[in-house]
Formats: structure tokens, C-alpha cells, sequence
């Protein structure tokens, strides 16, 4: 970021005549002869750095980087080291470890799916900075991860308007195309933005299996094309009142609308059958959701009692459709309807109780209504031997409600290097399940009431000189996705079904982090985590034929981390690398009945990145990548690398910059993996043209007009009650 200064110097070139000989000390000043000039510009110019380290957090600026600067937020999160999104939605870090996204210190009330297109409908150059926090208070959601990722929102500050648009497109095998328009104004007390994105994409992906069939000697293969053409729409306004005396109003409202169109061919080969199966699978998406908040806050320009109050609703409707046909005859027609509806209210009061002790108190209430309901019809098919009574055997109606209610209350301390943070969260849950359908699911309504506190803690010391030093401790709570607990089956062909498990229990996790950092280059973390009832993706073979794959809950999960990073490393003047390299100890055990081995792996994981500062303006950017085998429930994936290349241009005093870049630049950002079964193994190899080789270009442009100071709302980042729904 360049720092621009008009400096008006009178004196600042002058000539001195001094007789060496003649003139004391204590006559220099009067021996002097000044001759003043007016230097009309000084320019001075800082770049700002990619990443600064801190024992708590790092921070990551995208408009330092060129692949974190280009065009949305998902983007810029996925090019962050050790961040990986799983096709699911799942956003995990170093491999295993979850993070939960906030956005000005409060959790989006977003998941899986409708995350990630939220993600990516936002400019990242509305994006000031991403911090991932490495510890879990109680004033975080019980479900919160104890790895947050906080994006903060760049504010216009000053009266008068912000205006830009973003574009960014992508081609090779798979093509994308986004663009952004958004627009703030301040005047006074008085702020108001608005913001639309246009998002279309082109992802083709392929996919081979190779699984046991009958026994252990005979095998079925199956290969698997996909195309995915996606569309969204999203649009956002807010309002928010600041005014000189008195607390802040604001509210937000979203929607966005997505359609994803998904064909599909697969082709079988099945042992004592002469001749494959094609079967051809047409499938189509839609989302419609409505979310927004209304809050209200107060905050003293001294330390004293600062309160918020907050309401978060949404609206959510989901419609799936399928079509499936294949050469012996199977004919199958699937569709699939959900609606959701939620509403969040929460309090959060602070004090300063004296110089050295804060208190930190709040509440939270939600309830979340979902319904969904799935129609399966058809024909015969010579492959399973399934008539049309079995297909509609797979109908179902889901309905879940969920009422959570939370206390919390936590201190903190700080005296000279010390910061001390304790912090205890109670919650007390009720969920109430009703079902009718498929033969997937072994209960039918039943409800569940949860009470369970969550102690926190975390201790810093840091001082000048030495640096950090950080050691945290956080009990969370993972409660199943509305999406794991739907049973309604997903039918990819005539020997794969996908389904939900409406008997999926909360799972726990202890987590502790010990963390040093010289708080300019280097950072070195070791942790731990144990998930007792753990939920992962389970592979089971209800007959020798048809595989289900469901969520289930595991015994336990442990993984162990050691992570070291050196930051903003100078090679030269014009060059600077960062290093972030991993060692992750994952053990996934599994119950007796399943006669499944643990899954043990250590897995190393390596991430380079180099800035390249050349004249013109011009920012350059190499990186590469490396991930060691992983282990996931049942499944181990093989090893992959990957590599970037871009170059950035700014132009009108960076106002305007241009991106260019080649992501997988080997197209060698793919894997095979392996699926334990009982006393056999299932081999697969996958394809996702999305995350492999791309050319981009990436514009965008942002002008400010307007006079005058606005009055300045404190930036201290506010952690509300964090909202969370199960989607």
C-alpha cells in the first residue's frame, strides 16, 4: 500500500558556511547561513506486509497479495496456506482441523452449500483483512471450531461515496466468470452500501472407482463424468446510524439465488455381466435464500459498560431433481423439496471492572424450523434387481425443529506481559426429529435435550524483545448439519446411494494449543484435539451390489499438529518469502462391529510463497504447495502438490489493478484415495477440473469521493453471540 504525503517545507534546503577554524560551538547557530526553498511533494512509499504473526492470530492482508486479491472472498480464503475446501463445503485447516467463519467478529449463519456461494458472491476487495484466531472463548457458539477465520470488512470512514466493480474470469477444462458492483455513502450519521455479484461457472469432474464385488477377487469399476454449470445472483443492503451520542442502529439484508445444473454419465462394468451399463443421470438445483440481522449497540469512548443486542432471521428454500436412465431398462424420476426458517436473538453486555480486569457476559436464543420431503419413482432395474416397490421404498419425509438457549460469562486479565482469559458457556438444547420413509433410517420421531457447559482458556505473555507466548484450551460441541441428518437418498446410479442418518449424536472436542511467535517472522505452534463421537462420511455395503454412504458417529479422533512459519522472509530488496510447513498425526478408530483397523497417517504439509516486487508497479507471485497422504474417517488420500503463478499491475495510484495468473500451472492438483471396508479396500481416483490448471484475469476498480470527517465508530473487534444453524 503506498502512503502518499503533501508536505509543505520551508527550509528544508539550506547551505551551511562555517569557518572551521574561527567559529566556536556555542556561536554555530548565529554563523549560520540559511537559504529556504519550498519542496512542493515528498513521496513516501511503504509496502504493506502479506501476513503479520502474533502468537493469538495471524493476519492476512489479500490487497498485499496477488492470489488472495482476486475477485471473491472464497477465493482469497482458498489461497491461504493449509486452508482446503472440501466439496462438501467444509472449510478445514492443516488438513483436519475446522474453521468457523466470521465476518466482523460474528459467525455467518451460513453452512455447507449456501457458505460457499455466499463466499463467493462477496468482493474481496471489500475485504480489509483475514485473521485466523487460534482460540475458542465463550463468548464463541458451543459449535464454534477453536480455529476461527475472521474476514473484516474494509469501512469508508469519511463523508462522501466508495464505488467499484470487480471482474474476474477464469478458462482452461473449467471456466468461471464473476463480476461485483457495490457502492457505500456516508453522510454524517448516516451509512448506507449496497451490493450485487454475478457468479457463472463451467466445472467438469471425473471420477473412476475400483471396488471389492462378491469378494475380495472379484472387482466392479465404474467411471464417472460430471459437468456442473452453475448460476448465482446475490444481493445485499444495509443501513447503519451512527450517531455523536447515543448507540448504533443498523441492518442488513441478503439474497441470493443459485441454480445448478449437473449432468452425468456413468459407466459400470460388473463382474458375469457381458456388457456395461451406461446409466445417465440429469440433475437439477435450486436455491432460494433470504438472511439478514437488525442490531443495535452501544459503545463508550472510555472504558466502561458496552452492550449490543442483535436479531439474525433467515429463510431458506431448496429443490433438487433428478432424472435417471440407463441401457437395461432402469428408468428413475427423483425430486426433492426442503424449506427452512430461523430466527437469533442474542445480548452481549461488557464492563470494565477496573484497570486490569474486563468482564464479558451475554445470551443467546434460537430456533430453527426445517422441513424436507423426497418422491422417488421408476422402473425395473436388471442390474440390482429392483422393481418400482423398492424405489419407492426410498420416499421420505424429514421435519426438525431445534430450540438452543445460552449463557456465558468471561474475565479477562491483563497486567504488563499478561493476559489472562477465563471463560465458562452453558447451553441447554432441545431437538425434536420426526420421519417417514426409507429403509435407511432405524428410528423414526423421537426428541433430544442437551445441557452441557464448555470451560475456555487461554493465557498469553508478550513483551518486546521475546515475543509470545500463547497456551489455550477450549471444549466445543459439533452438532450434525440439517444436511447429515436428512435421510432422503441421493441416487447417483443403480449401485450408489448417498444419504443422511437421522441417528447422528453431538460430538465433542477438547482442543489445546501451545503457540510462540517473535511477532515479525516466525510463529511455532504444536496442538492437539480429541473428538469422542466424531462425524465423518461411512462407506457400508448394505448388500453386494449397493454401497450407502452416510454420516456416522466414531468412537474418537485424535490428531496432534506441529506447525512452524517464517513470514516475510527478504531474500533480496525486491523479493520476500514466506514458508509454512506441518506435521499432522491423525489416528480415526472405529467400532468392533464394523471389524475396521484404525486409520493411522502422518501427514506433512508444505506451503511456499513468494512475492516479487518489480518496477512499474508491478507485484509478481510464485507459490507452491505440498500435501503428504491424509487420512479422513475410512478414507486416505494420496499425495498432491500444486503451483501459482501472477503477476499484478496497479494503475491511478492504485485504484484500478490488473491480475493475471495460472493456478496449477502442472495440472497436478488431483488424487487418488483408498476406502477401508471390512477386510477390503475400495480405490478411487478423482478428477475436480475446479481446483486444477486455470489461466485468469482479474480487474478491479474502487474511486471515493466527498469532504469532511465522519465521527469514527471504534474498531475494536466486537464478538457477539456467534449464530450458528445446522444446514
Amino acid at each position: 500500500m503506498k502512503i502518499i504525503r503533501n508536505l509543505q517545507l520551508a527550509g528544508l534546503i539550506f547551505g551551511v558556511y562555517i569557518d572551521a577554524y574561527s567559529i566556536n560551538p556555542a556561536d554555530s547557530i548565529a554563523a549560520d547561513s540559511i537559504s529556504c526553498n519550498t519542496l512542493m511533494e515528498v513521496t513516501v512509499t511503504a509496502e504493506r506486509p502479506a501476513a503479520t504473526l502474533r502468537a493469538d492470530k495471524i493476519t492476512y492482508n489479500p490487497s498485499a497479495m496477488v492470489s488472495g486479491g482476486q475477485g471473491n472472498v472464497y477465493e482469497a480464503i482458498r489461497s491461504l496456506p493449509g486452508v482446503i475446501v472440501e466439496s462438501s463445503g467444509n472449510i478445514k485447516l492443516n488438513g483436519m482441523q475446522s474453521l468457523s467463519i466470521n465476518i466482523d467478529g460474528r459467525k455467518t449463519i451460513l453452512d455447507g452449500d449456501n457458505l460457499i456461494n455466499y463466499l463467493k458472491s462477496l468482493p474481496v476487495t471489500d475485504i480489509e483483512r483475514i485473521e485466523i484466531l487460534n482460540s475458542g472463548g465463550a463468548r464463541g457458539d458451543g459449535t464454534d471450531s477453536t480455529t476461527t477465520l475472521n474476514l473484516v470488512k474494509r469501512r469508508k470512514k469519511d463523508n462522501g461515496y466508495s464505488i467499484g466493480v470487480n471482474i474476474d474470469g477464469q478458462l482452461w477444462k473449467a471456466k468461471q466468470m464473476y463480476g461485483s458492483v457495490f457502492g457505500e455513502y456516508n453522510q454524517g450519521s448516516h451509512s448506507v452500501a449496497l451490493n450485487y455479484s454475478r457468479y457463472v461457472a463451467h466445472n467438469p469432474s471425473e471420477l473412476f472407482t475400483d471396488r471389492p464385488y462378491l469378494d475380495s477377487k472379484e472387482r466392479l469399476t465404474q467411471s464417472y463424468d460430471r459437468k456442473r454449470d452453475d448460476s448465482s445472483h446475490f444481493l445485499s443492503a444495509s443501513y447503519e446510524l451512527r450517531p455523536s451520542n447515543g448507540p448504533i442502529v443498523g441492518t442488513t439484508l441478503n439474497y441470493t439465488l443459485f441454480r445448478r445444473k449437473e449432468p452425468a454419465v456413468m459407466t459400470t462394468f460388473v463382474p458375469f455381466v457381458p456388457d456395461s451399463t451406461v446409466t445417465s443421470n440429469d440433475a437439477l438445483f435450486l436455491t432460494d435464500n433470504i438472511f439478514g440481522e437488525i442490531y443495535i449497540k452501544r459503545r463508550s469512548a472510555e472504558k466502561g459498560s458496552d452492550w449490543t443486542a442483535a436479531c439474525d432471521f433467515f429463510r431458506y428454500k431448496t429443490s433438487e431433481s433428478q432424472v435417471m436412465k440407463d441401457n437395461t431398462g432402469m428408468n428413475i424420476d427423483g425430486d426433492m423439496t426442503g424449506k427452512t426458517y430461523g430466527v437469533v436473538g442474542s445480548f452481549d453486555f461488557s464492563k470494565a471492572l477496573s484497570q486490569h480486569w474486563n468482564i464479558f457476559t451475554g445470551a443467546r436464543i434460537s430456533y430453527i424450523d426445517m422441513k424436507s420431503e423426497g418422491l422417488y419413482s421408476g422402473q425395473n432395474s436388471k442390474i440390482t434387481g429392483n422393481n418400482s416397490s423398492d424405489i419407492d421404498n426410498l420416499d421420505s419425509k424429514f421435519g426438525y425443529n431445534e430450540n438452543v438457549n445460552a449463557l456465558y460469562a468471561e474475565g479477562k486479565y491483563d497486567y504488563g506481559i499478561l493476559n489472562l482469559t477465563l471463560g465458562l458457556r452453558g447451553e441447554y438444547s432441545i431437538l425434536n426429529t420426526c420421519f417417514s420413509g426409507n429403509e435407511s433410517a432405524e428410528s423414526h420421531d423421537f426428541s433430544k435435550r442437551y445441557f452441557h457447559l464448555y470451560p475456555s482458556l487461554s493465557l498469553m505473555l508478550s513483551k518486546e524483545g521475546i515475543g509470545s507466548w500463547m497456551i489455550a484450551y477450549a471444549n466445543k460441541v459439533n452438532r450434525p448439519r440439517f444436511a447429515d441428518l436428512d435421510p432422503f437418498i441421493h441416487i447417483f446410479d443403480d449401485i450408489t446411494h448417498v444419504g443422511g442418518n437421522i441417528n447422528l449424536k453431538e460430538a465433542h472436542r477438547h482442543s489445546l494449543n501451545i503457540i510462540w511467535s517473535d511477532n515479525r517472522h516466525w510463529r511455532i505452534m504444536s496442538g492437539a484435539e480429541y473428538v469422542s463421537g466424531d462425524i465423518v462420511k461411512f462407506y457400508r455395503e448394505l448388500s453386494d451390489r449397493i454401497v450407502y454412504v452416510t454420516p456416522e458417529n466414531i468412537p474418537s479422533h485424535l490428531q496432534l499438529t506441529l506447525s512452524a512459519t517464517g513470514n516475510n522472509l527478504s531474500i533480496t530488496s525486491w523479493w520476500t518469502t514466506s514458508v509454512t510447513a506441518n506435521l499432522i498425526y491423525s489416528n480415526y478408530r472405529f467400532a468392533k462391529e464394523t471389524e475396521l483397523s484404525p486409520n493411522i497417517q502422518f501427514t506433512p504439509i508444505i506451503d511456499i510463497k513468494n512475492l516479487l516486487h518489480l518496477p512499474y508497479q508491478i507485484t509478481a507471485e510464485i507459490n507452491a504447495s505440498f500435501r503428504g497422504r491424509l487420512a479422513y474417517g475410512q478414507a486416505r488420500t494420496s499425495s498432491v502438490w500444486n503451483t501459482y503463478l501472477g503477476l499484478r499491475k496497479s494503475f491511478c495510484d492504485g485504484r484500478v489493478s490488473l491480475s493475471l495468473y495460472v493456478k496449477d500451472i502442472f495440472n497436478s492438483n488431483h488424487f487418488n484415495s483408498v476406502i477401508l471396508l471390512s477386510g477390503r479396500k475400495a480405490m478411487l481416483s478423482e478428477k475436480e477440473y475446479e481446483d486444477m490448471r486455470k489461466i485468469g484475469l482479474s480487474v478491479s476498480w474502487r474511486i471515493s469521493g466527498g469532504t469532511g470527517k465522519s465521527k469514527k465508530e471504534q474498531r475494536n473487534v466486537w464478538i457477539d453471540e456467534l449464530n450458528r444453524v445446522n444446514l
